[in-house]
């Protein structure tokens, strides 16, 4: 097999940064590089000297997707050629057409008529013919000649019609000319054409021939341009003014030739040609005076002399057509791609670049073409591949169809099975199919057959497959353990009982280390009522066809592990509220300031000058719109006159439990016309709902405009009914210590985190709860406190200048950027190191209008940073407006190179990373996280490239969620914090609790160990413990019980469950063993005590007769007046064993 062409990485300057980048002790060099971060930077061979390389990267101006292949001309198994979807006056998907033609790669090409008849706008050469020309009014062009070499080219036609004993010159042939055909011209059309109407050169015309002619003779002659079906021996001459009297004149009979051919020598040497959007780069550098709007592009370039060709394309994030690049940029791109020549192609939603993945039959679309899929595009670059020997000349190995991991790789959890592919390719790598009774297989720490694998306990296993004497190996990675067992959605709801909607669902596993991979159908046992649906495996995953309308709960189960999926078939679109009835007295403003609500004929109209919220309220709980059923959305029809960002449309909703939760939807764009906003309800809603507020929302100033609602109805989307299944308990993470209890030793030293107390100099009442915190937390002596975030509620002066005395005053040295204590110091005496991250609220202003960090940063400085102590790296960003690159780009390649020094430096043994915005909610709403997952997805990248690299810990924490939470991805933990004073938004019983974490660092421990623990701890005012009075010896029970917290420093009344993700601080008299799982037990036993109490379980088992006593202490939250007032909450119970 021929080694395929490989390209550097060019407009990525991430691995480069770090040899750029210094990055002193303590602080951050803020003078470095400005540069781009890949995400993705991956190339793959398609074909002998054809490569793709796939880069997707983000750099201060946002994010780009950009697809490269690179063509070698020279090989002379790589030929190019046009790619069409059939007629010039049509279109299709450059997918279809490339299957069709049997290229193994292209990219869309030249602008078109589009919206009319599709014609490309220049001139077409394929296969060495031409088929078209370009408009009248001319176009640049480009191409590959038959000798292979890529090259400007002018396609100029001569084209004459000769008849009545004169030629007369032709300006166009099967070109649409939407911008008019000139005074007097004459075009022609062949069979090339298609059906569409010829007369699209010459609307507002009317003095219009036309003349149909085949074999050399006038076949018809009308006063109209036609459409349909060009005969195959024929074509038509279409005139205006002197051109038109002149093709009247002629009669049936007559006859009459028309010639054409290209003009050029250098043309009539072209294997293909189209035309283009202009010259981008000349002799290697960027042409000057290039647009710089951004949209979604396709290039073509050439390099070394025109013997290799480039075509290249530009999405913006998601698809949305909005993203992308500007031309300027596209030409700066290519240039450092060592282009000499480059040329713009057809943008926006044409943009779609395809290629055949090796072993596979066809190509597949490789962006994400802006329009959601792909346009029908009139032409494209098509590359080919000449056919090899047919033989196999190498084997692929890969995931059988839906058994990928999430990173395209093989894992598979122990004891369960993997279905392995092969591929298999000749000397031009194009694919062959091998005899799959010639193929050998074996599996190195696993069995193996016919590509099934079934995994032992360990790993890594190497499958290998030989197919005479070729041989290829593949690494497959066992999991550990599986801990839980994640569907594809958590609920599903078919529309109608038919065939043709069924629903496939992924079951995938996760292990204690947070990797997954999916699970082979063949390994998961499952339950349902065969009656409403039929469940088949497909593909790897579970096809769920619908019978009858009804509902079930899927329950499925692997590995003693299982989950319960809902599922409903039937759902019925239901008007739930007009906005016909009193809506003045039903309805209130909940807007940021006053606005006009008045009634209009569709509804409830509101009038608002420029501000941030604008919306309604019910007036009172009796005035909530009650939804039936259990709904799967919820929609609100409405004209607005402004545009509302996507996720800034507001529904507040009080579900079934009395709890007010929000949904957010894909936002409004400014239009006299309805429109309709959509939410999607989380699977795991507690029902029944109702509605009880709307907003439209826009925190940017800039955009904040004056205008117009107006609100005609809610709808709801009501499916069958189905018993939900009741939600399972949290899965408990190692990283939260059960008991509180936190490692202790030579290597171990301690931390603090505290967030989210909002106060502000107008209402400082939560500052007292800073304050006692604060002084609790100094009794645990920490060697630091990370304050992440939202400490106030409001960025202006005198709320950060009232934030500086409170901390000050509770005992914070509040450390510059900088000034960083010595790597390896302890600090003693009064104050404790602490380290301001900002939160979203620290940037707000007046009236909850988020700005920026300038008061911030006058007020405690740079708001990002990193720092070394005792082993670990600190990296502190900020994320105040959302996302990291918004809120400040160089903390960006300040993270990647604070994480490249970290891998080398033998004296750092983990990292720690700090951000107020989480990257997941926990919540199924996920509104209170990084808002750019695409962002988020580098940085899970980042820590788990580093921990995999290195064996090194890495960790993430973030707040704003206000839901006490562990979660891992890849081997990296992210915690969410408790609030420390604002309420909380989650349910008490799952994390939504006020409180501090005290954490514990063992530096020497790798990344697969315990290297990090946290002690979660709840602020109580009172706590109540549930318990027998009496318990046989040998028997257990579970012990329970709550507490009530305090609201800031006063009175509360909400009750949080003594259990995770609470540390529970138990402790007991002598006669209690307190640990967990058998080998306490035995412990405890051999130790003589009476009971022993395991706090993961909260199982309590009576080992001989006696008495015990039982204690929970948690902290306390009181006005600090004195040590006196952090004395903590405690309460026991007794318990007495008999026999």
């Amino acid at each position: 097999m021929k080694s395929p062409h490989r390209l550097a990485t060019g407009i990525v300057a991430a691995a480069a940064a770090a040899s750029l980048w210094s990055l002193p002790a303590p602080g951050y060099a803020a003078d470095a590089p400005v540069g781009g971060l890949a995400l993705v930077n991956t190339t793959e061979p398609v074909g002998p000297g054809i490569a793709l390389n796939h880069v997707k990267s983000v750099d201060q101006r946002g994010w780009v997707d950009a697809q490269y292949l690179s063509i070698d001309l020279a090989d002379k198994a790589v030929s190019t050629d046009l790619l069409t979807s059939g007629p010039v006056a049509s279109g299709g998907p450059l997918s279809v057409s490339a299957n069709k033609a049997g290229a193994v790669a292209g990219v869309n090409g030249e602008f078109f008529d589009i919206g009319n008849s599709n014609a490309a706008l220049g001139g077409e050469v394929q296969n060495g013919q031409l088929i078209k020309s370009a408009d009248a009014g001319g176009r640049q062009h480009v191409g590959v000649s038959k000798d292979g070499i890529a090259q400007l080219v002018d396609l100029a036609v001569d084209a004459t019609a000769t008849f009545a004993g004169a030629d007369h010159k032709v300006l166009t042939l099967n070109a649409a000319n939407g911008g008019g055909v000139p005074a007097n011209g004459l075009v022609a059309y062949t069979p090339a054409w298609g059906e569409y109407s010829r007369g699209r050169g010459f609307t507002g015309v009317t003095d219009l021939a036309e003349v149909l002619v085949q074999n050399g003779k006038v076949v018809s002659v009308s006063p109209t341009a036609g459409s349909g079906p060009i005969p195959a021996d024929g074509f038509y001459l279409v005139g205006r003014d002197a051109a038109a009297t002149a093709l009247r004149a002629l009669q049936p009979g007559d006859a009459l030739t028309l010639h054409y051919e290209l003009a050029n020598d250098v043309a009539k040497t072209m294997k293909f040609a189209l035309g283009q959007g202009g010259t981008i780069v000349n002799k290697g550098q960027v042409v000057p005076g290039l647009d710089t709007s951004v949209a979604p592009r396709t290039a073509l370039g050439l390099k070394n002399g025109g013997r290799t060709l480039v075509l290249a394309t530009w999405d913006g994030p998601g698809g949305t057509g909005k993203g992308g690049i500007g031309i300027d940029r596209e030409a700066q791109e290519l240039v450092a791609r060592g282009v000499e020549t480059a040329v713009n192609l057809d943008g926006g939603g044409s943009t779609t670049m395809v290629a055949r993945a090796l072993g596979e039959d066809g190509v597949s679309v490789r962006n994400t073409p802006s329009d959601g899929q792909e346009r029908n595009d009139p032409n494209g670059v098509g590359v080919f591949v000449s056919p090899g020997d047919g033989k196999v000349d190498e084997l692929l190995l890969k995931p059988g169809a839906g058994q990928a991991a999430a990173d395209g790789g093989l894992k598979v959890f122990p004891g369960m099975h993997r279905r392995v592919a092969v591929k298999a390719v000749d000397n031009h790598l194009t694919p062959v199919t091998p005899d799959p009774k010639k193929l050998v297989w074996k599996a190195k720490g696993a069995s193996i057959k016919d590509g099934s694998l079934t995994a032992g306990t360990r790993g890594p296993i190497t499958v290998s497959t030989t197919y005479g004497k070729v041989h290829a190996s593949q690494q497959v990675d066992v999991l550990g353990p599986l801990k839980t067992l994640e569907p594809s959605t958590g609920k599903l709801s078919i529309p109608e009982a038919t065939a043709a909607d069924a629903v496939s669902v992924a079951i995938t596993g996760r292990d204690g280390q947070g990797y997954t991979a999916p699970i082979d159908p063949r390994d998961l046992k499952l339950d349902y009522d065969h009656a409403v649906v039929d469940v088949q495996p497909v593909d790897g995953k579970l096809k769920i066809t619908p019978l009858t309308s009804a509902g079930t709960v899927l329950t499925v189960s692997a590995a003693g592990k299982e989950v319960k999926l809902p599922i409903t078939v039937g759902v019925q679109t239901k008007v739930v509220y007009e906005f016909d009835d009193d809506v003045l007295a039903r309805w209130n403003n909940n807007s940021t300031a006053a606005t006009t609500r008045s009634v209009d004929p569709d509804g409830l109209r509101i009038d608002f000058p420029a501000m941030r919220n604008v919306g309604i309220s019910a007036n009172g709980a009796a005035n909530r719109i009650q939804i039936p059923g259990q709904p799967l959305r919820l929609r609100l029809r409405i004209k607005s006159s402004i545009d509302v960002p996507s996720g800034l449309d507001y529904l507040g909703l009080v579900d079934g439990n009395g709890k007010s939760l929000g949904v957010y939807g894909p936002g409004l764009k400014a239009s006299p016309d309805y429109q309709t906003i959509t939410w999607t309800l989380p699977a795991n809603t507690a029902y029944p709902i109702s509605i009880a507020s709307f907003q439209g929302i826009n925190t940017a100033v800039a955009q904040q405009k004056a205008g117009t609602f107006v609100l005609d109805r809610f709808e709801a989307d009501v499916p069958t009914s189905v018993d939900l299944p009741a939600q399972p308990d949290l899965v408990a993470d190692p990283l939260i210590s059960t008991d509180g209890s936190l490692p202790g030793g030579h290597d171990t030293w301690k931390f603090a985190t505290l967030s989210d107390v909002q106060f502000t100099a107008d209402n400082p009442a939560l500052s007292q709860v800073a304050t006692a915190a604060l002084a609790r937390i100094r009794k645990t002596h920490p060697d630091l406190v990370v304050l992440n975030g939202d400490i106030t509620d409001r960025g202006l002066p005198e709320d950060l200048s009232l934030a500086r005395k409170v901390l000050t005053d509770a005992g914070c040295d509040l450390i510059p950027v900088g000034q960083e204590p010595a790597p390896n110091s302890t600090p003693h005496g009064p104050t404790v190191p602490c380290y301001y991250v900002p939160g979203n609220h620290e940037s707000y202003g007046l009236n909850n209008v988020q700005q920026d960090l300038t008061n911030f940063t006058k007020e405690f400085g740079q708001p990002y940073r990193t720092f070394d102590h005792k082993g670990t790296r600190f990296i502190l960003l900020a994320s105040s407006l959302g996302t990291l690159r918004t809120s400040a780009w160089d903390q960006l390649p300040m993270l990647k190179v604070a994480l490249d020094t970290a891998a080398r430096d033998k004296s750092i043994h983990n990292v720690m990373v700090f951000a107020h915005h989480p990257v997941d909610d926990p919540e199924e709403t996920k509104a209170s996280q990084l808002g750019d997952r695409d962002e988020v997805a580098l940085i899970e990248k980042m820590l788990t490239d580093f921990r995999g690299k290195t064996d090194k810990g890495a960790a993430m924490v973030g707040s704003h969620a206000q839901v006490a939470n562990v979660h891992r991805v890849e081997g990296v933990p992210y915690t969410v914090l408790p609030s420390s004073g604002k309420d909380p938004y989650g349910t008490p019983d799952r994390g939504g609790f006020t409180g501090w974490v005290d954490w514990s660092i063992d530096a020497h421990k790798p990344a697969d160990q315990q290297w990090l623990e946290a002690d979660v701890r709840a602020f109580a005012q009172s706590i109540t413990l549930n318990a027998p009075t009496s318990l046989p010896a040998g028997t257990s029970t579970q012990l329970s019980g709550s507490i009530v917290q305090p609201e800031g420093v006063g009175t509360g009344t909400r009750v949080v469950p003594v259990r995770y993700p609470m540390s529970v601080h138990w402790s007991g008299s002598s006669g209690l063993a307190i640990g967990s799982g058998s080998d306490a037990i035995k412990k405890a036993r051999y130790a003589g005590k009476i009971a022993v109490l395991d706090p993961a379980t909260r199982t309590l088992t009576a080992l001989r007769p006696g008495t015990v006593t039982v204690s929970v202490t948690n902290d306390s939250m009181r006005a600090f007046t004195g040590d006196a007032s952090l004395a903590p909450i405690t309460t026991a119970t007794t318990i007495k064993v008999v026999r």
